[in-house]
């Protein structure tokens, strides 16, 4: 009896410090990983949400926020000077290219109407890499990494890196800035600001 309990306890030390596998969080069909490498750096699944259009609320995209120190500040996504990022993982049908740069140029005059010209001629640039439509499995990743700039990758090919900290905000600002227009970019923006419940 004895050595049944030395040989269970045993068992039970071993269970309890073998490695936990973190599932990926799931929304909408879509997964996202927990973690997501920048260079060097591990940044962490901070939240999701699920974009929407129109009052019939059809959904568009599943979003993921990731950060190297996770806050749920909107404004501290926005302006923190650390690697972020954010993955639109489309669950659309079709997307077209013209729709796409029509709600990221007035997601950034909307967020960010003071910008000077040089900070206006990257959101250009930017807004130039959507000509062609987004379909449903498309992936779309913006991250950003201080000192080097916010990499554009689109159904997983690198299409630009956008210098500066002053991009990186004003794209941010788009999803969590204070004029979003309709309402579903402010429930996709309330959704990830719960953070990962």
């Amino acid at each position: 009896m004895k050595r049944f309990s030395i040989v269970t306890l045993a068992l039970i030390l071993v269970l309890a410090s073998a490695p936990v596998n973190l599932r990926a969080a799931e929304l909408a069909e879509v997964t996202l990983d927990d973690t997501l490498r920048i260079g060097e750096r591990t940044l962490t699944l901070t939240g999701m949400g699920l974009r929407t259009k129109t009052f019939l609320k059809i959904k568009v995209y599943v979003a993921g926020l990731y950060m190297e120190n996770p806050t749920l500040k909107a404004s501290d996504i926005i302006g923190s000077d650390q690697a972020k990022a954010m993955v639109m993982s489309f669950v659309y049908k079709e997307v077209e290219g013209e729709k796409l740069q029509e709600a990221w140029r007035e997601g950034f005059h909307a967020n960010t109407p003071s910008a000077g010209p040089d900070l206006v001629k990257r959101m250009d640039q930017f807004i130039s890499l959507f000509s062609t439509p987004a379909i449903k499995g498309d992936r779309y990743v913006f991250s950003y990494e201080p000192g080097k700039g916010t990499m554009v990758m689109l159904k997983d090919e690198i299409k630009a890196t956008i210098p500066g900290a002053d991009f990186a905000s004003a794209l941010m600002a788009i999803w969590f800035g204070d004029k979003l227009g309709d309402g579903g970019l402010e429930a996709l923006k309330e959704s990830i600001l719960k953070g990962m419940e």
